[in-house]
């Protein structure tokens, strides 16, 4: 819900973990990463050429 209410904004990794799951920046968790993974899995036709949920310039985004 956190990255389709952002629309076409970028959002930072921190930001996504601060937000969603209330972590700080400096704790080190592969936590997002594997719920990416996941969610591209189940919404990507090709979940290895990712094109909806994309990872850009430091953080991730949704294409619509």
């Amino acid at each position: 819900k956190f990255l389709l209410r952002a629309g076409a904004v970028i959002v930072p990794r921190e930001k996504l973990l601060h937000e969603v799951w209330g972590y700080n920046a400096a704790v080190t968790t592969h936590t997002l990463e594997t719920h990416i993974y996941r969610l591209r899995q189940k919404i990507e036709v090709d979940p290895s050429q990712a094109c909806l949920l994309v990872t850009a310039a430091g953080g991730y985004k949704l294409v619509a």
